[in-house]
């Protein structure tokens, strides 16, 4: 499918919206992407109908609500209330009747709004209720706002005049800083997110040579501090963080333990490679650690001969090179997309632990020879669980990340899970623990029964537990889920490819028949009766 057949961004506004559309435009015409919208004026209207640019809309819908539209021209704000009451409840229903993925932002009440008190009190009370219904919902976000036109640079957010003349509330530059804000965010659910962040040290993290200044002599002020709570709050969100640097490992060790102006610590760092060696090199060694493509890292180095290097060796890694101006390194990362993410689910932020309790588990399969041994020396515990409205985000993004361990290769969104859920389907995620520490949810399986066979449509594994025979103890599970329900054969589907080597060994030992990475698409018919664990009980 080429991306002009793939859906864009679909925007509703409280207000004249033909600027921001325009400007939305501009950022996605390479992609082929488009940016429809709905009337001027019209809102709920567009989330009832099914044939709305919304409903119809399978890709990004943005909503923008200006509060005081609610009530605008009457001189009480309360006329709000009705209006409000039907948008909250067209909104709560949007998970069901939509599959694309919702944004939701509310956008800055006017000067003469804040220059109300009776007005300040319904908007504040009004955007409390929104959030409160946005927030649960699966496959709708809330997009906070804050700070946005400060990030920007925007020198003045509002056009009072345009917003009485033709209710055109803001100026062509906080329109342009919102299409941008609004345009990487829709990107990242067609996107995959990155996930390991590799940082220079000299310079980047710090002014100066650690080698040549030595570890106090080097300075890390206010400029280069929110660099590195920026990594840190980047580490919260997921992301693994790792060192690449050009010193002797002794210098670097010294700063961050010696230099008080150190917000990054060397227990937030997953792995470094510090030395002499070419950094593209020591990028690949680092993929070859984690186990994790090198398209899913950013390389942050200020640089300019380094990063074009890297950028020349390793295009699937994104480069971002650092400005040396300490005051401006932080509002430079703040606009770099390859950080962008839209939802941080509870085993993004698992992700940094777990990776750090790796190296005990290698040294204990290290010390044995038996690896049934091992194994069992780990304990590893895996509880396989109905997936619920909870889950969906975690279960979307499993779909989309895990490209080594899935059978069909399949990429659901959040609102065709639930849609799938409500058309009778089934659905499971898989969490794994051992003696170390928690996996987090690693698995996912989804099932549509079909008279006495039960079709699989995604049958998926993290790559953190390969080589843990928790995909056995997956297909176990539910092939006694598919007794329970009275089915005796599992349909799994299957599509190789080039990255799905330990699918396909899977696939090997179920069936006993070799799966090439070139080999057509099919599907693997299992009896459950083979792979049943215990008598039939009543599915859950």
């Amino acid at each position: 499918m080429s991306d002009a057949t793939k859906p864009g961004i679909a925007l509703a506004a409280t207000f004249t919206a033909d600027g921001l559309r325009d400007a939305m435009a501009r950022r996605l015409r390479e992609s082929g992407r488009e940016v429809l919208a709905a009337p001027y004026g019209q809102l709920v209207e567009p989330m009832l109908d099914p044939g709305s640019v919304l409903l119809a809309h399978a890709g990004v819908n943005v909503v923008l609500l200006r509060a005081e539209d609610l009530f605008r021209g009457a001189a009480d704000p309360s006329a709000g209330d009705r209006l409000l009451d039907e948008l909250l409840t067209v909104l709560s229903a949007v998970p069901g009747r939509s599959a694309a993925t919702w944004l939701v932002a509310l956008t800055p009440p006017s000067p003469a709004a804040l220059a109300d008190p009776a007005r300040v009190r319904w908007t504040e009370a009004a955007a409390r209720r929104i959030t409160e219904t946005v927030a649960p919902l699966p496959g709708v976000h809330l997009v906070a706002l804050d700070g946005l036109a400060d990030r920007y640079e925007v020198p003045e957010t509002h056009d009072e005049y345009a917003d009485r003349i033709a209710h055109l509330p803001y100026t062509d530059a906080y329109f342009d800083a919102l299409a941008d804000r609004l345009v990487r965010l829709a990107r990242t659910t067609w996107t995959k997110p990155r996930k390991v962040v590799v940082l220079d040290c000299d310079n980047t993290l710090w002014a100066g040579v650690c080698g040549e200044d030595g570890p106090l002599g080097v300075e890390v002020g206010a400029g280069r501090r929110a660099v590195q709570e920026f990594m840190l709050d980047q580490r919260a969100q997921g992301k693994l963080l790792c060192l690449c640097s050009r010193n002797e490992e002794a210098d670097v060790r010294a700063v961050f333990d010696e230099n008080p102006g150190m917000v990054l610590t060397l227990k937030d760092v997953t792995a470094h490679r510090i030395g002499w060696q070419p950094k593209a090199r020591y990028l690949y060694e680092l993929s070859q650690e984690l186990g994790l493509a090198l398209d899913s890292f950013v390389f942050v180095d200020d640089d300019a001969v380094e990063c074009a290097s890297v950028r020349a060796a390793l295009p699937e890694v994104a480069v971002v090179e650092l400005t040396r101006d300490a005051g401006a390194a932080p509002r430079q990362l703040a606009h770099e997309s390859a950080f962008d993410q839209l939802t941080v689910t509870d085993e993004d932020r698992l992700r940094a632990d777990w990776y750090g309790a790796e190296p005990e588990r290698r040294a204990l399969e290290q010390s044995l020879t038996d690896y049934e041994e091992f194994l069992a020396r780990c304990a590893i515990d895996v509880t396989m669980t109905p997936l619920t409205d909870s889950a969906l985000d975690r279960a979307a993004q499993l779909t989309t990340r895990t490209t080594q361990f899935t059978l069909a290769g399949t990429a659901f969104t959040v609102p065709e899970l639930r849609g799938l859920l409500d058309a009778g389907g089934r659905g499971w995620t898989v969490r794994v623990s051992d003696v170390f520490g928690d996996y987090g949810t690693v698995g996912l399986i989804l099932a549509r029964p079909d008279g006495d066979v039960l079709d699989v449509p995604v049958f998926l594994l993290s790559c953190r537990v390969l080589n843990r025979r928790v995909e056995t103890r997956m297909l176990r599970m539910l092939a006694d889920r598919a007794a329970a329900a009275g089915c005796r054969t599992l349909r799994l589907p299957y599509r190789p490819t080039a990255r799905n080597a330990p699918a396909r060994r899977f696939l090997q030992e179920v069936s006993g028949h070799a799966v090439g990475a070139e080999d057509a698409a099919g599907v693997l018919a299992v009896e459950v009766a083979d792979w049943t664990e215990a008598p039939a009980v009543a599915a859950p």
